[in-house]
């Protein structure tokens, strides 16, 4: 996190124009001082296989193959950032260290990271430590260093159970303060579920990050209480999911990761995350893949879905995919995915 010393006035279009050109310059000075930083296996996209730094609009990942070298990493940023006139926030910088033993965090070394800023310039460096969370909260995902998605599926869960209570507060609100005439509309089950649909179904956006089926089964569980709280009908939750098309979130993840898989070998190719795909999803006949990874996740969705016979090559395109725009398609695949959905369903 960045915090300008110097900057243009906040909300104008000049702000993401003037930070891409500064950021472009730390890409490139990085790259510069940590060439190793690749996957040799990528080469049909000429030096676009440099993996040290992502950006996310004015958030950074830097990525590190050891502690000695994330805290060179760390450094060169620093510099460019006094160069750069600006201030980096050390109370949002994290690190976390991904599929540590204890063993290795016993014996890691440098054992703790720390920013050197000296604000002003003729000031002497002044160490700050960086925070060693236990897990991290990223675009509305939470991540723990095992990468077991356990955290992710928990605070998913509250999260349903958060939306829940604004479905409340709004029922309670359309209850009380509506005139008497159309309250018994305002509230009928119909009204309260357009509600809960629009609260508590977008959390579940997620689901294609989420490892196994008992992750999913405990949001599903979460989701079916929260909608019979709203409703007030305690029937059985197939009965209820199938009068109010609701289907079962293993097979809406396996709509998901279908449409991953469709992202990675047909719109979006170019990318690293494709590319790494495509190459693990060569070598899954001769390497032991658990079974949680990405691309046997993937095929059981296909194989879920009845798409089996295309997986792992790019699906076969429908026409109503064809036509549609090349910026569109995804969009449009997510569509011809959903009667599939139904009839594997119904």
């Amino acid at each position: 996190m960045v915090t300008t010393l110097t900057f243009s006035e906040s909300g104008s279009r000049l702000s993401p124009t003037l930070f891409g050109i500064c950021a472009v310059e730390l890409i490139h000075e990085l790259r510069n001082k940590f060439p190793e930083l690749k996957l040799d296996d990528i080469t049909s996209i000429d030096d676009f296989n440099w993996i040290g730094a992502f950006l996310y609009v004015d958030d950074m990942v830097l990525i590190a193959r050891s502690a000695t070298q994330l805290q060179h990493m760390i450094d060169a940023c620093q510099q460019w950032s006094e160069r750069s006139r600006m201030k980096i926030n050390h109370v949002k910088t994290k690190i976390m260290v991904f599929y540590e033993t204890p063993a290795q965090r016993a014996s890691r070394q440098p054992s703790h990271f720390y920013l050197t800023p000296r604000f002003p310039l003729n000031k002497s460096p002044t160490p700050l430590p960086l925070d060693k969370p236990k897990d991290f909260t990223y675009l509305s995902l939470k991540l723990d260093p095992q990468m077991t998605m356990q955290l992710a599926t928990s605070h998913t869960c509250q999260k349903i159970n958060w939306a829940y209570q604004t479905v409340s507060a709004i029922a309670h609100s359309l209850k009380n303060d509506t005139p008497a005439n159309p309250r018994g509309t305002r509230t009928s089950p119909l009204i309260l579920y357009r509600i809960w649909q629009s609260c508590v179904l977008s959390t579940t956006q997620n689901l294609r990050y989420l490892l196994n089926s008992t992750q999913v089964q405990q949001v599903q569980s979460a989701l079916i209480s929260s909608l019979q709280r709203t409703l007030h009908c305690f029937t059985a939750a197939q009965i209820t999911m199938l009068e109010l098309e609701i289907p079962p979130l293993i097979l809406r993840q396996a709509e998901q990761l279908g449409s991953l898989h469709f992202r990675y070998t047909v719109t979006h190719t170019h990318l690293i995350s494709a590319h790494l795909y495509t190459i693990r999803c060569q070598r899954k006949a001769s390497n032991a893949h658990p079974q949680h990874s990405l691309e046997n996740r993937i095929e059981r969705a296909y194989h879920a879905l009845g798409l089996s016979t295309s997986y792992p090559g790019p699906p076969t395109m429908p026409m109503s995919v064809a036509l549609a725009k090349p910026g569109n398609r995804g969009k449009s695949y997510t569509t011809y995915l959903n009667p599939l959905v139904t009839a594997e369903w119904i």
